[in-house]
């Protein structure tokens, strides 16, 4: 029904009603007070709801007070567990990036060195027996080595592969 009464005059801009404030801040107190009673005086009729009136104002103003307070002391929270997480998150990040850098490091030495093997190998030709025999066993040092390491490094592989398809990892 709404809808169809703002359909029949288009041109005319619906209301949007917006968001009411949930926390306003009180009057400011009247910087003198009227009825003022003196000390001599008896109370009137009227005095009673002077006194509540000014006791209501007076609750809603603490009440604004403690959850101004209160919502002061979530948000510095939450901007405290906000920094936590921030801080976490970095560390984390650092941590990763200089693994990758080192892998990178390590893949770089490891090619140069492979560059460097296979120019020596090419060169043991040129020389005496006696060097490509001491080149031979260093080969195959460097071959052993690599080997273990190729090992070490399927089994990493076997194990991680194993884990992420092992039932209660999912």
């Amino acid at each position: 029904m709404r809808l169809e009464r703002l359909q029949q005059n288009i041109e005319k801009p619906a209301p949007i009603p917006t968001k009411k404030e949930t926390l306003r801040a009180p009057k400011a107190p009247l910087e003198f007070v009227r009825n003022v009673v003196g000390s001599s005086a008896a109370a009137g009729s009227a005095e009673f709801h002077i006194y509540r009136n000014n006791r209501r104002k007076e609750q809603n103003r603490l009440d604004y007070i403690d959850a101004v307070a209160k919502k002061e002391e979530l948000d510095e929270a939450y901007r405290v567990k906000v920094n936590e997480q921030q801080m976490k998150e970095d560390s984390k990040t650092a941590k990763k990036r200089a693994k990758r850098s080192r892998q990178k490091a390590n893949a770089k030495k490891r090619k140069m060195a492979k560059k460097t093997d296979d120019s020596d190998d090419s060169s043991s030709s040129d020389d005496s027996d006696d060097d490509s025999d001491s080149e031979a066993e260093e080969d195959t040092e460097k071959k052993a080595s690599t080997e273990e390491d190729s090992g070490k490094r399927d089994d990493a592989e076997e194990r991680t592969f194993e884990r992420s398809f092992h039932p209660r990892s999912w």
